[in-house]
């Protein structure tokens, strides 16, 4: 699972009239998407300034965990490079593990979408990270460890969650 979210969007809105919101709002979807799509994930939703997507789903690829944390990589790095008057700040958070993954829904209006605590708990990720990280769970992290030995350990309580859950940042302000 992995979502993004723009920083500060309610701010950004209040300053701008909404046809110019839109233009730099569809630019972030615009690089989110591709780089979703081009990692074979499934886009799953495009909530006000938020994108969530899955991967290993409908097809069952073996490195999902590293085809999402290789899609946040570049959906940051493409933001970073949105000219100056565009960029937006943002932060991403990713989990792995199980998940329902199927239609749900009403008589007359199905979604296809992933529910479950791996859901809930890559959204709180992202809810923690500050504009410019990337915080990966545990699971997540794990088979792609080797790849960021400067990754930053944190304990975070999570909202909803008993136990703190362990995260690595593998990017952050400091170093993006």
């Amino acid at each position: 699972m992995l979502f993004v979210d723009v920083r500060g969007f309610t701010s950004l809105v209040e300053q701008m009239n909404p046809a110019d919101v839109a233009i730099r709002l569809n630019r972030f979807y615009d690089i989110a998407t591709q780089a979703i799509f081009r990692h074979d994930g499934t886009l799953d939703k495009l909530v006000g300034d938020e994108v969530m997507a899955f991967f290993g789903a409908p097809l069952n690829w073996q490195d999902h965990p590293q085809r999402a944390v290789q899609t946040a990589l570049d959906i940051m790095r493409e933001v970073a490079a949105m000219a100056e008057k565009d960029r937006l700040q943002i932060g991403i958070g990713i989990n792995s593990g199980e998940a329902f993954v199927g239609n749900v829904g009403a008589e007359g209006f199905t979604d296809y979408t992933v529910l479950g605590d791996t859901v809930n708990v890559a959204a709180r990720l992202q809810g923690a990270a500050a504009p410019g990280e990337i915080l990966l769970s545990e699971e997540t992290y794990r088979p792609s460890a080797d790849k960021f030995p400067a990754a930053r350990r944190r304990e975070l309580d999570l909202k909803g969650k008993s136990d703190r859950v362990i995260a690595w940042e593998i990017v952050g302000r400091s170093n993006d």
